[in-house]
């Protein structure tokens, strides 16, 4: 019941946030149906989250209950200064917020459960949980910002950790156990991003059905891969790649699906959908930033939407939405950076090409002053070293093939092809001039994808120029219009990617491993978002003969991309598989771990209730899909060196991360004391693990000297095979 109580708390918090942001929010979004509503909890946290984050870091106040308060009257008296024009409940779109409550509810539980089936922060599988579990303890710590980096310690995270404070702060406010805080919260994102997926479609459309929809399109459904692997198992050959599954019937094929298979859709990267994302159950920044690009998108067309309505815009609306929008903008750069640049580009394409302001003046003057403070806000993340790992650009040598990408967009090209046919037959019927215009666009492409074995070309340049043509063409501009900008995003995203890929420490067959997984995560919301509404524009511009022909072709791909997601879920849950299962109906994260070494357990448990601050300890170095480095994993307390493969790619520290593997062995196995005390002090350890693991990894007699060497070390743990000793001399310790 104490679990049940947690997610109470967690929620309440939640639904204060969300409250006390929408008077903010609806005069931002008052052009919409919902009054922005669905993102509401979204700004609230991302202001929340900002004004604590710069309290730190500008050592105002250190991180904690007081700073989160602080922040929260803050947030509170913006809120109620600039909405109280829309503090009246009785002008509120009550039905829309009972709706908004009901499909975020519905989807926080659906995604509790899921979690509770899986709860285990565990060190393979995602190969992630690890590392943003140890950050995430790591922010818990910290006083001020940047937080310590826990894998390598006397250094800062070098990564973008924006989700992790926001956790972070929910957790120290509700009081929850940062454990439990961890599966809490990869049940809340998902559910922020089925909320907010809902309440874009709904406000595009102005249909609640197509909001559903737009919920089920972007947070649900998955590639197509599902059904090539069902194929192989029932024809028991292989297809496109897929082994059959050797398995006695289809329930025992649900049980022990092979989810890992699929995501090794394009060469030499991992391709996730935000469903298969959220089951993993990690809080990786491509899966927390999800919810926040549909809140991005909803606050650029809420903008839009008051132009295309002709609503009177005052200097201090002006003012708020440069204000909001900059905050929203720059807040991707600390919780996932892939996406800064994705949506500055948006922004500058949404004032541009849809005209939001009417005066061109006033477009260059807004949409400047957005990016400009979406930068400025962040100014200290910068100056304080925010994320590295990045060398520059590369060449994509290797391409993705037409079957490699219809298995992953299939459904949504489909659909967005049908709105730009429908578009198209009025300008062919103009004349044979676009007609020709068209064939010889067409055959260039053609020629040119094949020449250049780029075949992507054959979708990117078609849909590509077909939407910037009809919004540059269309007047007025319409929900259409903001839509082909949507899809004209996608098809930069799907060109970007085949021909330039992000240089950092994965190269060869790799090198392009991040950007795929990154980017394709931005492309599945945009084609998502608009595959919605190009079923929603087709069912009422299309015949009623070729309707049914066509709503028979799209219940298809959609069924077809049901599978993955519904198979990858029943296996998962199925405990069937070592990696996951080893302890389930609970919240709890680490209550695995008691089963796997209970000394672990016991003394993480002893290190989170006694040590306080971020001070080094010392453990085994590790590796992904292997048992280690779990005391900074669940304690956040800097180790010299932690995942050392990952270090690398954060820092392109080769020879530091080698020397720190090396000087760690030295430290446990030397029988010369000094040498050790010599080393400890080059990384200012305080603490010294011992476990079944370093007992394991090193030599006995090099352990024996901590016990023996009464005038360096004091013995400060000793349960259940577990040794923790707190050295003398460091830091002015006696």
């Amino acid at each position: 019941m104490i679990q049940v109580a947690y997610v109470i708390c967690w929620w309440l918090a939640l639904e204060v946030i969300g409250l006390v942001s929408f008077p903010l929010v609806s005069r931002v979004c008052s052009s919409l149906g919902d009054r922005g509503y669905s993102i509401s909890k979204l700004v609230g946290l991302v202001v929340l989250t900002y004004l604590t984050w710069m309290l730190s870091s500008l050592k105002l106040l250190p991180f904690g209950s007081i700073s989160i308060f602080v922040s929260f009257l803050l947030l509170t008296v913006v809120s109620l200064y600039f909405g109280r024009k829309h503090l009246r409940v009785a002008d509120w779109p009550r039905k829309q917020m009972i709706i908004s409550e009901s499909v975020f509810a519905f989807a926080f539980i659906m995604f509790l459960l899921i979690r509770l089936g899986k709860p285990d922060i565990y060190f393979s599988g995602a190969a992630d949980a690890f590392f943003n579990s140890a950050f995430f303890e790591s922010v818990l710590r910290s006083d001020y910002f940047p937080p310590p980096d826990p894998w390598f310690a006397g250094e800062s995270i070098p990564y973008y950790y924006g989700g992790h404070l926001l956790v972070a702060m929910l957790s120290v406010v509700t009081k929850v156990p940062s454990t439990i805080a961890f599966n809490i919260a990869t049940a809340m994102f998902p559910a922020l991003a089925v909320c907010a997926s809902y309440g874009l479609g709904y406000n595009i459309t102005k249909r609640k059905l197509y909001g559903f929809l737009t919920a089920f399109f972007v947070c649900i459904v998955g590639y197509t891969s599902g059904f090539f692997q069902l194929v192989a198992y029932i024809s028991h050959h292989q297809v496109l790649g897929f082994l059959p599954l050797t398995v006695t019937n289809i329930k025992e094929w649900l049980l022990w699906f092979d989810f890992w298979s699929a995501p090794w859709l394009v060469e030499g990267a991992l391709v996730h959908y935000p469903y298969f994302s959220f089951l993993l159950g990690d809080l990786h920044t491509y899966a927390m930033s999800i919810p926040f690009q549909l809140m991005f998108i909803t606050l650029i067309f809420a903008l839009f939407q008051r132009k295309h309505l002709n609503y009177k815009i005052a200097l201090s609306d002006t003012l708020l939405d440069i204000f909001v929008l900059g905050l929203c903008l720059g807040f991707f750069f600390i919780l996932n950076t892939w996406e800064y640049p994705t949506y500055i580009i948006f922004t500058l394409l949404a004032f541009i090409l849809l005209r939001i302001r009417p005066s061109i003046k006033g477009t260059f003057a807004v949409m400047t002053a957005i990016i400009g403070l979406s930068f400025i806000l962040y100014l200290a993340y910068y100056i304080l070293g925010g994320m590295s790992g990045f060398r520059g650009l590369g060449l994509v040598t290797v391409k993705t093939s037409l079957s490699q990408f219809l298995e992953f967009g299939a459904l949504f090209l489909f659909a967005t092809c049908s709105l730009l046919y429908l578009r198209s037959k009025r300008e062919v019927l103009l004349g044979w001039r676009m007609i020709l215009i068209c064939s010889l666009i067409l055959i260039a492409t053609v020629l040119a994808a094949i020449l250049l074995h780029f075949p992507l070309l054959i979708i990117v340049v078609p849909i590509g120029l077909l939407s910037l043509y009809f919004i540059c063409k269309s007047k007025p501009k319409s929900e259409k219009e903001f839509v082909l900008l949507l899809i004209l995003m996608s098809a930069a995203l799907i060109f970007f990617c085949e021909f330039i890929y992000i240089d950092d420490a994965l190269d060869g067959a790799w090198a392009r491993f991040n950007t795929i997984m990154k980017v394709y995560h931005q492309l599945w919301v945009l084609f998502g978002i608009s595959a919605v509404f190009a079923v929603y524009y087709v069912l009422n511009n299309l015949g009623r003969k070729t309707k049914v022909i066509w709503i028979i072709i799209l219940i298809v791909l959609v069924l077809v991309s049901l599978i993955h997601p519904i198979a990858s879920t029943t296996s998962a849950l199925s405990g069937r598989h070592t990696h996951w299962g080893l302890n389930r109906g609970t919240l709890d994260g680490m209550a695995y771990v008691e089963k796997i070494d209970k000394g672990d357990y016991d003394a993480i448990k002893w290190i989170n209730r006694e040590i306080k601050g971020s001070p080094a300890i010392l453990e085994t170095p590790g590796n992904p899909n292997l048992y280690s480095c779990r005391v900074s994993a669940f304690t956040g307390l800097p180790t010299v060196i932690g995942w050392g493969t990952w270090e690398i790619m954060w820092r392109f520290a080769w020879g530091e991360v080698e020397e720190r593997i090396k000087d760690v062995a030295t430290i446990y196995n030397t029988l010369d004391n000094s040498q050790a005390m010599e080393l400890l002090g080059k990384y200012n350890v305080e603490y010294i693990y011992i476990g079944a693991l370093e007992r394991k990894t090193y030599e006995s007699d090099g352990l024996q000297k901590f016990a023996t060497e009464s005038g360096n070390y004091d013995l400060i743990y000793d349960a259940e095979g577990v040794n923790i000793f707190r050295v003398r001399g460091i830091n002015g310790k006696g």
